[in-house]
């Protein structure tokens, strides 16, 4: 008997952990189930040949809005390559509205809910002979729902995850009712016990894992749970480990903030889910959030400078127009995150907003992700406008390559929301959408809007883009140390001697840069850029950008600033 789970991810980077907890639960039956994973961006043939290849007796698809269109694609070429083939489906995509998944794909059955226990069940009666005794969805009303304790460690080998995000689950179940998440549903909340985590989180330490991204809906809901693996993380950190956390904010008391301030930057990052600030609209998604704790929260995670920080907005809420999600986005900008994501209302199946999207003229997509196309509150234009907003947001603010030049133009603008709403409207007016720009071109193309912008609004012209200019400059070699000068950097030629007497006294005394007191001049001058600016500091500087041992949490390079008239001193008293 040969029973193939089937996986297809959104990315290479990312792995299946559905899939993995399902084989690891089949006890004595596990040698007759293997493990399939593929991407989305593969070729349809290609995922056809190599499941044929495999002469499955039994194929079970896990499936989520991301890999829905995909699986749809290869099921019916399936059924005529393998025609004696069963072909089950799980996940969240199909564990709703099962019939019609059922006679779309002409499945043996569907597995909804936690799979676990429906899974061993399903092997069991393949390998014993009993299959067509099963009905055609298995629930927990068929197999008893398996505790996050008996769910074996599958991890033990990492082979298959080399280069992915490890993902890790220790707590099951959500207690909050937010009626766009299906995690909401399930009020029975579950928990693997500390020890087991601790003792398992070793492991990835251990192996040294860049980072292990916890699904947990709401990491810190229980604090007994989450505050001992949090103690623990800190006092074995190994240096390189990264976790992930989706936490509530206004959750956390003096002894999370205690234990956090001590991490090491970049051992934790931790997502939020704001989704909005205005409150008709929290109220209307049975959301319970206290966002002027979170924003005092996350202000005092901020002044740790060692924690990445991700917000979550989601645009298509009810009750939520243009105007109040301008304020929900000034708001959530305001508190400075690492990320910011603009995400798009995604009516999913079985979900609490799908039984109430007419009642607020909620049209969305006939297809996954059945993301929003219109609102009583917002139309379509609206939603595109959005998008598009999105789109700039994620190019500017989300690559962390802009901060400063970002920071400098900001003010000129009503809010923030106006500033990425006119770079929105300047990529539409010069199609710029949709066209693939090189890096350098992205810094080109903001000079040329902020150029248009401080033209149009009669402002100090030469000093605002001299000093719009340099911020870019400062930008681009904080992350990189690029090959082509680019066209907007004033020249060095005039500073030339002062820069090699900069770099020459470093290689000399390394009081700079003591981690490279093993380098001569001639590396020095690979390994650190120097850049004159005059205007964006205090006094005219040299600033020396080195890339060897980045920011943890920008990754940006390290700077050392030189005021230029101490320097000039030194060399005429020389």
């Amino acid at each position: 008997m040969n029973i193939l789970l089937v996986a297809i991810n959104a990315k290479y980077i990312h792995s299946n952990p559905a899939v993995y907890s399902l084989q690891s639960c089949t006890g004595t039956y596990k040698p007759y189930v293997s493990v399939a994973e593929f991407t989305i961006n593969q070729a349809p043939s290609f995922l056809l040949q190599e499941i044929y290849r495999r002469r499955p007796d039994v194929i079970a698809f896990s499936c989520y809005i991301w890999n829905y269109q995909m699986i749809d694609t290869v099921i019916c070429d399936l059924h005529q390559l393998l025609p004696h083939t069963d072909i089950w489906a799980g996940g969240p995509e199909v564990s709703y509205h099962t019939s019609a998944i059922i006679s779309r794909w002409q499945l043996r059955g569907v597995m909804a809910g936690p799979g676990e226990n429906t899974f061993s069940c399903l092997v069991s009666a393949y390998v014993n002979g009993t299959a067509d005794h099963l009905p055609a969805v298995l629930d927990e009303t068929t197999a008893k729902r398996r505790l996050l304790d008996d769910i074996p460690f599958w991890y033990e080998d990492l082979s298959d995850f080399a280069n992915r995000i490890i993902y890790y689950e220790s707590s099951r179940g959500c207690p909050f009712s937010c009626s766009y998440c299906l995690s909401s549903l399930d009020k029975a909340m579950d928990f693997r016990s500390v020890s087991r985590v601790c003792k398992e989180l070793d492991f990835f330490l251990e192996k040294k894992v860049p980072q292990v991204k916890f699904v947990d809906r709401t990491f810190n809901c229980k604090k007994s749970h989450a505050l001992p693996i949090l103690k623990h993380i800190l006092e074995h950190d190994n240096g390189i480990t990264n976790f992930h956390f989706e936490i509530a904010a206004d959750l956390l008391d003096e002894d999370y903030f205690a234990l956090l301030s001590q991490m090491r930057p970049g051992a934790v990052q931790l997502e939020i889910g704001v989704q909005s600030t205005y409150p008709k609209t929290i109220a209307a998604i049975n959301r319970r959030m206290d966002f002027h704790k979170v924003a005092a929260h996350v202000h005092r995670i901020r002044a740790f400078k060692n924690i990445h920080i991700h917000l979550d907005l989601i645009a298509g809420l009810p009750y939520e127009d243009l105007q109040t999600f301008r304020q929900s986005f000034h708001d959530v900008y305001a508190l400075a995150p690492e990320q910011l994501q603009l995400g798009f209302l995604k009516v999913l199946k079985g979900s609490q907003i799908e039984a109430s999207a007419a009642s607020y003229g909620i049209l969305y997509t006939s297809k996954p992700p059945y993301e929003v196309l219109a609102t009583n509150w917002l139309s379509y234009e609206d939603i595109c406008l959005l998008k598009q907003i999105e789109a700039v947001l994620e190019l500017y603010y989300n690559s962390g390559q802009f901060t400063h030049a970002l920071d400098f133009l900001c003010p000129y603008f009503d809010t923030p929301y106006d500033m990425y709403d006119a770079l929105a409207s300047w990529y539409e007016t010069h199609h710029y959408f949709g066209i693939q720009s090189s890096r350098l071109r992205k810094y080109e193309i903001l000079l040329e809007f902020a150029v248009s912008y401080f033209t149009a609004h009669a402002l100090s012209f030469q000093k605002q883009i001299h000093a719009f200019t340099e911020y870019l400059t400062y930008d681009l070699y904080l992350r990189e140390h690029v090959k082509n000068r680019p066209a907007f950097a004033c020249p060095l030629t005039p500073w030339k001697d002062t820069i090699r007497n900069v770099l020459q006294e470093e290689s000399r005394t390394h009081t700079l840069f003591p981690a490279l007191s093993g380098c001569s001049y001639r590396e020095l001058t690979k390994l650190l850029h120097a850049e004159v600016f005059s205007f964006i500091f205090e006094q005219p500087c040299i600033v020396l950008f080195c890339y060897e041992n980045r920011d943890p949490l920008t990754h940006n390079g390290r700077t050392k600033i030189l005021p230029l008239t101490c320097l000039e001193k030194a060399e005429s008293e020389s």
